[in-house]
This record gives structure tokens, C-alpha cells and sequence, in this order.
């Protein structure tokens, strides 16, 4: 399967911004957090799906602001700037660390943002969140953990199947990429402990969303079971089910690229999700490319990271200069 060239091209475009703008530090766990963002944002870029967030974010923000402030306040506020920085900004940096901490819970990101202002407006505080401050903190960590496992717990599958909606999970378009064969593990593991009858899952789950394949599901039925039988059955309970059939949309392998590729501090080929992954190479290549750029429009890798670095160099240098030197001999002993 061929890339599309100028989507990849869109996708290390996105490295190169995030390189400019950022330390190390906040990006170099975004392969790990891949596989536990949620589903949805999977094949987004890590600048997508900090974009994605801050839309979350402003949406609950208004609607805390109408519910609990002023109606035509709520119209207008925003708690962060618009778009996507050209150099590093405290604002920014804060939006994206709110977005890993959301994507290290394995929660969609309207939820937690929604659930935090709800929790917000039943404590007295005087004023709104901003994204840095929608998580746990030290203070209310107990109370707040403990409301939010309780109100995701139901919502959670509902929401997996929300993303029947989305051609990247689906078997047209597998790749065998970790991301997809973890949805698929999870689906299957959820099959296990439902109480419908298989066909009635099958036709579900392999015709209707063609998010596995029959041989997967047949898996799961008794060892005495007669397979043909059950196959039977779920195509015609498919067939009843025709206008439910989700289109068939062919994505380019460019589509697919995980949301941690070509960030070059992230790849690690002795660990997961790297050691499975089907593009490593391809994401090796884009993220030497991507580094390349960075060099030659800024002069760093990590402009940030060398900023910084020189920042303390000077002030060593500031502290050492300070420092007078003792006067010859007074190291000596007054007397022998």
C-alpha cells in the first residue's frame, strides 16, 4: 500500500511544530500514551489531538460559564488563545500537559473536561478552570477520583460505540497495527461477558461494523458448538439489518499513521508498541526527516532544549563570575 505523500508531509509538517515549540520532556512518552489515549484520537498527531482538547475544553468552559455565571459571558469566553503557537508560550505548554495527563486515563476528552467542571460547580471556587487545573489535584485527588470512577463507568462502553464510526478500525483498513489489534482485543474481551447470543454478536461486530473477522468471534463459541449454524443465523440477522451496514471507506496508509509517528524520542524497538508495529521503518525515516527540518529552520533539533540549556549555561557562568577569589595565602595557617 502506497502513502500518500502530502498527507505525510501534513503529518511531519506537525512534528517539525511540535519540536519548535516544545521541551523533550512533554513529548517523549507519546508513544506510550498512544495506547492509552482513547480510541478517537488514536491516528490524530499529538498537535491534533491538543487541538482537539482545547475545542473540548473552550465548548465545557462556555457551557460551565452559561449554567453557573452569565449567558452572554458564556458566548465569548475562551480560558486559552487560539491556534497553534509559532514559539514556546506557557499556554500552550499547559493545554498539552493537560491533554497527556487526559489521554494517560484512557477517557474521551469531552468527558473528563465535562465531569470536571460538573465536580468544579458543586465546590466553592472563585473562579474557572483552566486546562492545567481540570485533573486531581493533591487537595481533592480522593474525592475526585473517586466521583469519576463512578461516572464513566457506565458511559464508557456506550462510547466504544461511537467509534463503529471511525474506517480505522475496521478490517478494510487493518494494518495490524497496535493501536487496532488493541481495540479489537478489548472488543473481544467485552463479548466475553455480554449476554447476547453470538450470531446476534456477529452480525454486529463482523457484517454490520466489520470490526472483526468471523473466524475471531467464532472463536469465543463452545468447543460443541455447531459454527455453521451460528454463521447461518448471523448473516441473516445482518440481512435484516442491511441499512445498518457501515460503508466501505478505503483509507491511505497515510490515514493510519499512529499518533506518536516520526516523533523520533519515542521509538524504542525492544518495547511496546514499537516492537509490533507495522511502520516503524516508514516512521524512522519521517522522523529523521522531521528532525532535518527542525535544524534547518531554527538551527536545533529542539530549539527549546537548547534554549534552555543556554539559559543555564549563562547563569553558571553569571554565579561563577560573582565569585571572587581568595586572597593568595589565606588558605595558609595563621601559624605553624
Amino acid at each position: 500500500m502506497l502513502m500518500d505523500q502530502a498527507k505525510l508531509a501534513e503529518r511531519i509538517e506537525d512534528v517539525v511544530r511540535m519540536r519548535t515549540i516544545l521541551h523533550p520532556k512533554d513529548w517523549q512518552d507519546e508513544s506510550q500514551l498512544m495506547m492509552t489515549r482513547w480510541f478517537d484520537y488514536r491516528f490524530m498527531s499529538p498537535i491534533e489531538a491538543t487541538m482537539a482538547f482545547a475545542r473540548y475544553y473552550i465548548a465545557g468552559l462556555r457551557g460551565y460559564v452559561r449554567r453557573h455565571v452569565d449567558r452572554e459571558l458564556s458566548e465569548t469566553v475562551s480560558g486559552i488563545r487560539s491556534g497553534v503557537p509559532t514559539a514556546r508560550v506557557a499556554w500552550f505548554t499547559a493545554l498539552w500537559r493537560a491533554r497527556a495527563r487526559t489521554d494517560a486515563i484512557f477517557v474521551p476528552y469531552d468527558l473528563l473536561i465535562d465531569f470536571s467542571f460538573d465536580f468544579s460547580s458543586r465546590r466553592k471556587r472563585y473562579w474557572t478552570m483552566l486546562p492545567h487545573q481540570l485533573h486531581a489535584s493533591p487537595k481533592n485527588g480522593e474525592a475526585w477520583w473517586a466521583v469519576f470512577d463512578d461516572a464513566v463507568e457506565d458511559l464508557l462502553p456506550r462510547r466504544m460505540r461511537t467509534v463503529a464510526d471511525m474506517p480505522h478500525y475496521r478490517i478494510e483498513n487493518d494494518l495490524g497495527l497496535p493501536a487496532q489489534r488493541h481495540f479489537r482485543d478489548l472488543i473481544l474481551s467485552e463479548m466475553r461477558h455480554q449476554y447476547r447470543m453470538l450470531n446476534e454478536q456477529i452480525a454486529d461486530w463482523v457484517f454490520v461494523k466489520r470490526h472483526l473477522t468471523l473466524e475471531q468471534v467464532l472463536s469465543l463459541a463452545p468447543v460443541d458448538a455447531d459454527r455453521s449454524e451460528i454463521e447461518r443465523r448471523a448473516r441473516a440477522e445482518a440481512e435484516d439489518r442491511a441499512w445498518e451496514v457501515r460503508p466501505v471507506t478505503k483509507l491511505d496508509k497515510a490515514d493510519l499513521l499512529p499518533s506518536c509517528f516520526a516523533v523520533a524520542e519515542t521509538i524504542n524497538e525492544t518495547r511496546a508498541p514499537c516492537d509490533t508495529c507495522a511502520l516503524v521503518d516508514h516512521c524512522k525515516t519521517a522522523a529523521a526527516e522531521a528532525i532535518e527540518i527542525t535544524i534547518r529552520t531554527t538551527g536545533s533539533g529542539s530549539p527549546v532544549l537548547s534554549a534552555d540549556r543556554a539559559r543555564k549555561r549563562l547563569n553558571t557562568q553569571k554565579c561563577r563570575s560573582k565569585t571572587k577569589p581568595l586572597p593568595a595565602g589565606s588558605s595558609d595557617s595563621e601559624s605553624d
